[in-house]
């Protein structure tokens, strides 16, 4: 190979790095303006009120972890803890229909 084919090689390779780079950054700016567009207000609404119901479900997540907490910690108590009411204090059982 001598100095010549070389340099066509950098050459080549150089304009190819280049427009690779050029290219790239067309695309993301094509993929920028596109992802840039005005939602309409319905849309806005709906985002809204899916970030309320998100945060409100997020809530009821965290009490029932904390009850769950709750319920592991009085399950894990020792036995002489845990006051057991006496049979004729508990009331009769009461089914419900499904």
């Amino acid at each position: 190979m001598d100095m010549g084919d070389i340099t066509q090689l950098t050459l080549v390779a150089t304009t190819a790095l280049v427009l690779g780079r050029l290219g790239w950054s067309l695309a993301r700016l094509i993929d920028r303006r596109s992802s840039t567009r005005v939602t309409p207000a319905d849309t806005t609404e709906r985002i809204r009120a899916l970030e309320d119901e998100q945060a409100m479900l997020r809530q009821e997540l965290t009490e029932l972890q904390e009850r769950q907490d709750f319920t592991e910690r009085a399950l894990v108590r020792e036995p002489d803890q845990v006051s057991r009411p006496s049979s004729a204090v508990l009331p009769e059982r009461v089914v419900t229909p499904h």
